[in-house]
């Protein structure tokens, strides 16, 4: 796949990963259609998604005639949806990036991928400058989250299962930037995170929790009629903070964001 040649002549692309078409958003080249569009303001919320981006389905249901009729240059992917890519290839070159899941921080894959969409797009300067920005805001994020402390981000499956969150991640990689501590000390899995149930919990002591956006119904109901959530040290300590969404599986604007959030809870 050649770069495009000059801003005219840029790539029509279609993603079927929210992670990268963050990335698309911010080098200024939007996709010209995403799966799951009406998710994009639960989960990635940033950038804004323009309303131009047409809804192609979702990602283990693609609408391949939607898909066809408007004529992609290129669909970007990742190895998660490699089972489809025989289907796609009918009808435009397909890219695969390799960024979670892979056992490892997936910061290092993002900035790849970030370099070598701004080259296949003729945007290899806003490449270099989203990277370069995103470091900025983790930079001024560090000086304000100092005096965090020990922390863990968790999401609510439901009002029994909680996902906490730790290396091979990209929270993880935030914190790590932020130089800040993550309470949470069990084994991940390749996707970063930990499964686990409230009793679970009671082992991040006193630390500060945040929970994130969005929370399933009744959820909150429950916890506050709950006497094991109420007896965890870090709930009687009044160490709870709700925060809105970050895609878990974002790419720099989802750092950004984590950072910045951070930044503003510990203000």
């Amino acid at each position: 796949m050649q770069a495009a040649r000059g801003r005219s002549s840029t790539l029509r692309v279609v993603s079927l990963d929210y992670g990268l078409a963050q990335t698309l958003i911010a080098l200024g080249v939007p996709p010209i259609g995403l799966i799951d569009t009406p998710g994009w303001a639960d989960w990635p919320v940033e950038p804004p998604l323009p309303a131009s981006v047409a809804n192609i389905g979702s990602a283990h249901e693609v609408n391949m005639e939607l898909l066809q009729l408007l004529k992609p240059d290129l669909i970007i992917s990742t190895p998660y949806l490699e089972w489809v890519r025989p289907q796609l290839e009918q009808i435009a070159p397909v890219k695969s990036f390799p960024i979670h899941a892979l056992g490892s921080s997936p910061y290092p894959h993002i900035i790849d991928a970030t370099r070598e969409l701004g080259r296949m797009l003729g945007r290899k300067a806003e490449a270099e400058a989203l990277i370069d920005r995103t470091g900025n805001d983790l930079q001024t994020a560090k000086a304000a989250t100092r005096h965090l402390g020990k922390l863990a981000v968790i999401t609510f499956i439901d009002d029994r299962n909680i996902r906490v969150y730790g290396p091979g991640g990209i929270f993880q990689d935030v914190f790590d930037r932020l130089e800040l501590q993550n309470a949470w000390t069990h084994p991940t899995n390749e996707w970063g995170y930990s499964d686990t149930s409230m009793a679970g919990l009671i082992d991040l002591g006193d630390s500060r929790l945040f929970y994130m956006d969005p929370i399933p119904p009744d959820v909150l109901a429950t916890l506050s009629g709950s006497p094991l959530w109420q007896s965890i040290p870090f709930v009687k300590k009044g160490h709870v903070q709700r925060m809105a969404s970050v895609l878990m599986f974002g790419t720099l604007p989802s750092a950004s964001r984590f950072a910045r959030l951070l930044a503003e809870a510990s203000a």
